[in-house]
């Protein structure tokens, strides 16, 4: 009887190189390739965002009633400008941080999809969940970021912005490298700043993109958001790259091996890890 037998293999760059800056990042190409594979992953892809997008306004929208009894006080003031008070002002603020925080485990499954995408294989709605994995984890490390930028904002909301960017890839890096949240957003700043004209022509483009979903009803999200994911995932493909574990399983009717590929989530790849 033959057994199951595991091989693992490595795609794009690596945290050496992308420290010193020896990344190929190229905006253009980035941007196609990310176009490409949105287009090629649409159907399957759509529902799993559409799922993440729902349950962040759902907890938007609880934070805002714990806080304020009534979501549409907040709502009703920022768009009438009236009564927009310091209290309701940290009121959205709160529940954005929240939102964002403990809607960490869907957006890690999101983006392991699009993970996928970025290295040729295929992926199904129901991957989303693949982020409970790491709760623990991926919620410290949204904690550390999100607070990071809301510092930055605070002192300057370029500089939040610019915070939001090089911070990026530091959930992945958790996750797909297992790294520890602190080590996590080092490198994700580091590589940042030696790429930061290409970064900034790429999120640029993206933000763009979110403005024209903004100004079509929000119709153009669901396009914008699965590309959004797509993007930062060759980003990440192309800075830290990415383990692959491919699977062989004898199959029972003709005794040829079946292969089976994803990312490599499982196996810590340095002594610096996080175990949650």
């Amino acid at each position: 009887m033959k057994e199951t037998t595991k091989k693992s293999f490595h795609v794009g760059g690596s945290i050496e190189k992308a420290m010193v800056g020896d990344v190929d990042l190229q905006p253009i190409a980035v941007l196609q390739e990310a176009f490409k594979i949105t287009a090629k992953n649409f159907t399957k892809f759509l529902p799993a965002v559409i799922c993440l997008f729902i349950a962040q306004i759902a907890l938007l929208l609880l934070s805002l009633k714990v806080q304020l009894g009534n979501p549409s006080v907040f709502f009703d003031a920022f768009i009438t400008g009236k009564g927009f008070t310091a209290e309701i002002l940290k009121a959205g603020f709160m529940a954005n941080f929240w939102s964002d925080v403990l809607i960490a485990p869907l957006y890690v499954g999101v983006s392991l999809m699009a993970l996928n995408h970025s290295v040729g294989l295929p992926t199904k709605p129901s991957q989303i969940i693949k982020g409970f994995s790491f709760t623990l984890v991926s919620i410290i490390t949204m904690l550390l970021i999100s607070s990071i930028q809301g510092i930055g904002s605070s002192i300057f909301p370029l500089v939040g912005l610019f915070l939001t960017m090089a911070l990026s890839m530091a959930i992945l890096l958790v996750c797909e490298k297992r790294v520890t949240p602190i080590r996590a957003i080092q490198y994700s700043f580091m590589a940042t700043i030696r790429k930061v004209m290409p970064m900034t022509a790429i999120y640029l483009v993206i933000m763009i993109f979110f403005f024209i979903s903004i100004i079509t009803a929000g119709i153009g999200l669901l396009w914008t958001l699965p590309f959004f994911f797509n993007v930062k995932a060759i980003i990440y493909r192309n800075m830290f790259g990415i383990t692959l574990q491919v699977t062989s399983v004898p199959n029972a009717d003709d005794n040829k091996p079946e292969s089976k590929a994803d990312v490599n989530v499982s196996e810590p790849i340095d002594n610096d890890t996080f175990n949650a």
